[in-house]
């Protein structure tokens, strides 16, 4: 474990070293200066981290992998800043967000650009070049579908919890299905491989929302780093209805592995192994349920097995 753990520490220096030194244009200063400013916190790195550890199940080469986890990470920063608008949220890593520091038309230029930068990042990978740009691209579609779906939501009597797993799978799932197919893809790996990651991460989203919505309720702002409540205020059911789930897993009846394999048989079983998870130690780290469930993830798409995520 302190291998793991001692490799996500390197990862996460090494890629916020990168990001650091990465050069941004300094004019328009309309432009740029708000997007210096979005990237200046620094997050726990879930994303670069999960590229790395998927690229190296695949041995990819070490600077596309930098490539790879520098674009995925600009357009999670790019969503942040126009979510951030739609919620109305004043607080991002214990920061003002960028329309408040600045004011809504800038961060929404902001995001255009850091959305652009990260196209233009990927577009000098050369090994499968058309078909990394168009699996992002699907992956981008993907999360505007989710973002305009969550903003459908709103005020819905009663959500589906079909429709709220349907939702956050792209919203917050397409991402990180990104962060473990993409490295696939720059490795010639086939497309039953790569498509077998992208649904992975999309299911290891829900897991990663489910905990995000717990921490809305029950959080608190000085340690989340960021605005709560939002949701709430906005008569967002889908926070309700992921609590709701969480309930429903941490019931004393379903305990068992076998019981909710067997229960909730349409649930995907990735989703199973999070909550499963999530359940035995309680409100966690996000980091470490995300990172266990990709180690498993990416070994079953190797191995073309489940096995090791049944026996958890």
């Amino acid at each position: 474990m302190s291998e793991l753990v001692n490799l996500i520490d390197f990862i996460r220096k090494e890629f916020n070293k990168s990001l650091s030194t990465f050069s941004i244009p300094k004019d328009p200063k309309y432009l740029y200066d708000p997007i210096k400013y979005s990237l200046k916190s620094k997050g726990k790195r879930f994303r670069p981290i999960i590229v790395h550890l998927s690229g190296r199940n695949f041995k990819c080469d070490p600077d596309d992998l930098m490539k790879v986890s520098l674009g995925l990470e600009l357009l999670h920063n790019f969503t942040l800043v126009h979510d951030d608008i739609m919620d109305s949220d004043d607080t991002r890593r214990n920061m003002p967000t960028v329309h408040k520091k600045y004011d809504i038309p800038s961060a929404i230029l902001a995001g255009d650009g850091i959305f652009t930068i990260s196209q233009l990042i990927l577009g000098t990978i050369q090994n499968n070049s058309n078909h990394l740009l168009q699996k992002y691209n699907e992956m981008v579609l993907e999360i505007c579908e989710g973002q305009a779906l969550d903003k459908q939501f709103e005020g819905v009597d009663k959500l589906n919890l079909d429709d709220y797993i349907e939702m956050v799978k792209k919203k917050t799932g397409a991402l990180l299905g990104a962060c473990l197919s993409l490295p696939a893809i720059i490795s010639n790996e086939n497309s039953e491989k790569v498509n077998e990651l992208y649904d992975a991460g999309k299911s290891l989203g829900v897991g990663f929302q489910i905990h995000d919505d717990i921490f809305e309720i029950f959080g608190e702002e000085s340690v989340i780093g960021k605005s709560l409540g939002s949701d709430i205020s906005s008569n967002k059911n889908t926070t309700s209805t992921s609590f709701n789930l969480f309930v429903f897993f941490t019931n004393d009846s379903i305990m068992n592995a076998n019981n909710i394999i067997a229960s909730i048989s349409s649930l995907n079983i990735f989703l199973i192994s999070g909550l499963k998870i999530f359940i035995a130690t309680s409100l966690i780290d996000p980091l470490s349920l995300i990172l266990a469930l990709c180690t498993w993830a990416i070994d079953a798409a190797a191995t073309g097995s489940l096995k090791s995520i049944i026996e958890l």
